[in-house]
């Protein structure tokens, strides 16, 4: 070996031991090796402090994508493959409810999407992304039904309710 490759080894050993302690110190000054906490007020984390702000977290899986699914697969569900109606453009949220016919043998409600494009709906239609259906349609307020799956696969139905809105508000 040349002369440059050992002292370069030599360096690296020397670097490699300068971390190193060859007597481990001992907190109390004796025998053990116990560790001792230091003394005085405990002072908070900020790690143990976002944990516990997550205490009251539950995950809610409904309306998001399975993440164990993969993307590529085409036409996996028969959901997937039903062609989309123009009511399924949006989320539901996004819609506003602007008028209902209301007192006839099948009663109607009048969206306008973000857009500014009327759509008519009545009982039975799709509505958001996530197949919500029109369960609902009274004198204020139309429900939309979404159903879902759960991971454990227990079925979750979940109502959500669109609000008339009027010239002085909700």
């Amino acid at each position: 070996m040349s002369t440059r490759v050992l002292m370069m080894s030599a360096g690296i050993l020397l670097l490699g031991l300068a971390g190193c302690d060859p007597e481990p110190s001992r907190g109390d000054g004796g025998g053990g090796g116990q560790m001792v906490a230091p003394k005085g007020p405990k002072k908070s984390d900020p790690l143990d402090d976002a944990i516990a702000s997550q205490e009251g977290y539950v995950y809610n899986p409904i309306g998001k994508r399975d993440p164990f699914r993969s993307f590529l697969s085409f036409g996996s569900r028969a959901e997937d493959t039903a062609p989309r109606t123009p009511m399924q453009k949006y989320e539901i949220d996004q819609y506003r409810l602007v008028g209902i016919v209301w007192g006839i043998n099948r009663p109607r409600a009048l969206v306008e999407d973000p857009e500014g494009v009327g759509h008519v709906m009545e009982m039975g239609t799709y509505v958001g992304r996530n197949w919500g259906k029109v369960t609902q349609i009274s004198d204020n307020e139309v429900v939309v039904t979404e159903e879902y799956k759960t991971i454990d696969g227990e079925l979750v139905v979940n109502p959500i309710k669109m609000k008339l809105v009027t010239d002085g508000g909700l």
